[in-house]
């Protein structure tokens, strides 16, 4: 089993808790493209915007807000299996 089985969430929750793509980016060795990438995926399959963009910051949306707690639990589930 990988540490990170959904990478895609992961990825929203770091953005989500450091209110930057690229300060999420950083944490996960990834490029700012990429986690662009990853968030707008999951925006397109969920059909709705999860951030507002402004400045360099992003804000979750209400949807972004819901999804995030959706992806705590999900988190602390995987953790929880693994132990």
């Amino acid at each position: 089993m990988t540490n990170d089985p959904l990478p895609h969430l992961e990825t929203f929750s770091n953005a989500a808790e450091l209110s930057s793509f690229t300060a999420a980016a950083r944490k996960l060795g990834l490029t700012q493209a990429a986690v662009s990438q990853r968030i707008q995926a999951l925006e397109r399959d969920l059909g709705t915007p999860l951030f507002g963009r402004r400045g360099g910051r992003v804000l979750l949306t209400e949807a972004g807000r819901l999804l995030h707690a959706y992806a705590e639990r999900i988190h602390a589930l995987h953790q929880e299996v693994r132990e």
